[in-house]
């Protein structure tokens, strides 16, 4: 096989940490298309549309108590639209699924394995902030950390008993509160080390004592599937898995974010590294290398006569690290109006009006997106291209164009044929075919040149702000931001994703039935 099409796999393997974590020495990424685990998982896609559920399944194939952040990222510009910590005991298995629920997004489960927060009625429902286009997104699963060893509190408190219910989900969540203190505090007392109540006596007395962590071992192994009860339609895959990802434990609160100026709170770790506070977070100039194969290749069919049709999901993972948040999220919510004709763009360089971050000018948007897009569109023989006037051709060789697009969201659903196979609402982008059943397309994608691409990060600095009547709720303190430019390779943009594949029988909806092919990525080890 040409090594130019050597396909991107199921992981993508961090052989060490670079500099900067505690002193730790570069080494190059790779790809380890031999193993499928990692302490990071990226499922490209979520749906909870038009009757569609989403299920995830996490696996702990270690002999050590994994801590673990579940998050979901809209479709539209990857905002944290929930999230959770989830502490898995040695060989434990962890099942959930996503569904709409009226106006709600809502992660159901039924699993005993600890979290925190607690679920409610065996739910977490998305909060409000960023409710608003995410019934489509991609999912981070990032391990934070595990006890140096099995006889820590949080693992004696998260083993399942002979019942297979931990000994004391509350114990664990203990040690996920702010600010805590050895011998005073429970709670989160750095990325490394937290507090916790354990029992002494029989009367139901407590006393605290101090879990410390390692990094997080390679030891989860994630699948999910989409599945329409409706049609009858089911798909799933492994997830994206990289190896290495941690090389240092990022245990951090679920009580506060950055917007309350905590660097140690529930927007870390992500896909920039680990805890923000006195680590230089550099992870994600790195995941852009591994991940940022050259092209996207895949297969596509358009064959009205048989009902297929096949949907591409196309998600750039990470774009949210190259914004400076607190002045975009300023943006959205400009004068605290909800209509975005009345939003001041945060590119604009204009200084938005007291009240919402006073004064921040200049630009806070420094993403790949919107991607431009070139698909060059084949058959199953040759490519389909024009040839000229007389010229002799090797059939067949219909008439063909190349499509240029944008890619404007980072989860991008591109449509083939007539039908849409997802039914996602977040792209509208439906590819010309030629004149064939099926085929298959390359797809090449440069960032958007009207930008200068950086990663942001936050610095220990905060500003006070309020951002007006009606988001009362959200005031405090905003950490500030830095965007650096130095070593971002434009269109270098991390890529991961699928085709969704379906057949249908409108007499028979039982029988419809579909498939998820992973993308091949070609420049990838070339």
């Amino acid at each position: 096989m040409n090594a130019k099409f050597k396909p991107l796999g199921l992981v993508a393997a961090v052989a060490a940490a670079t500099a900067g974590y505690n002193g730790v020495a570069n080494a190059q990424l790779e790809l380890a298309a031999s193993s499928d685990l990692g302490n990071l998982a990226l499922i490209p896609y979520y749906t909870v549309r038009d009757g569609n559920v989403t299920g995830v399944h996490l696996t702990n194939t270690s002999d050590s108590t994994q801590v673990v952040k579940v998050r979901l990222r809209r479709g539209t510009d990857s905002m944290d639209a929930l999230d959770f910590n989830l502490i898995l005991s040695p060989k434990d298995v962890w099942t959930g699924f996503l569904a709409a629920e009226g106006e709600n997004v809502v992660f159901n489960t039924t699993d005993s394995s600890c979290t925190a927060p607690a679920t409610v009625n065996g739910k977490f429902t998305m909060p409000g902030i960023y409710r608003a286009d995410a019934d489509e997104g991609y999912i981070e699963i990032i391990g934070m950390g595990q006890p140096l060893t099995e006889t820590a509190p949080i693992a004696v408190s998260a083993k399942h008993g002979a019942e297979g219910v931990p000994a004391s989900c509350t114990f664990v969540r203990d040690n996920f509160f702010a600010n805590g203190s050895p011998g005073t505090t429970r709670g989160v007392v750095d990325g490394a080390t937290s507090v916790q109540r354990v029992p002494v006596g029989t009367e139901g007395a407590t006393t605290l004592a101090l879990n410390e962590y390692e990094a997080p071992d390679n030891a989860l192994k994630v699948s999910y599937f989409v599945r329409d009860a409706g049609s009858g339609r089911e798909f799933g895959n492994s997830a994206t898995h990289i190896a290495n990802f941690l090389v240092e434990p990022s245990i951090t609160n679920q009580q506060f974010g950055l917007f309350s100026g905590d660097l140690l709170g529930f927007d870390y770790p992500d896909l920039n590294g680990g805890t923000g506070a006195g680590i230089d977070r550099d992870r994600f100039k790195e995941l852009r290398a591994v991940l940022g194969g050259a092209s996207v290749i895949n297969d596509w069919s358009a064959n009205a006569d048989l009902n297929v049709g096949t949907d591409w999901v196309i998600t750039f993972p990470g774009q949210y690290t190259m914004l400076d948040l607190p002045h975009y999220f300023a943006s959205l919510l400009t004068a605290g109006e909800a209509d975005p004709d009345d939003r001041i763009p945060c590119n604009a360089g204009l200084p938005l009006p007291d009240g919402v971050f006073a004064g921040l000018t200049g630009a806070c948007d420094h993403r790949d997106i919107p991607a431009v897009a070139t698909f060059d569109v084949y058959d199953r023989e040759e490519q389909q291209r024009s040839q000229p006037d007389g010229e002799l051709v090797v059939s067949p060789a219909l008439p063909g164009q190349v499509v240029q697009t944008l890619l404007p969201f980072e989860v991008n659903v591109v449509q083939w044929g007539a039908e849409p196979v997802l039914g996602s609402e977040n792209s509208d982008i439906v590819v010309a075919v030629p004149d064939s059943p099926f085929g298959w397309a390359e797809l090449n994608v440069t960032s958007s040149n009207s930008k200068v691409q950086a990663v942001c990060e936050a610095s220990a600095e905060s500003a006070n702000f309020n951002i007006g009547e009606g988001f009362d709720a959200i005031v405090g303190a905003v950490t500030a931001y830095g965007c650096n430019s130095t070593d971002v390779n434009a269109d270098e943009i991390p890529k991961i994703g699928f085709v969704a594949w379906e057949r249908s029988f409108p007499a028979n909806p039982d029988s419809n039935y579909g498939r998820i092919v992973e993308h091949s990525y070609g420049g990838v080890g070339s």
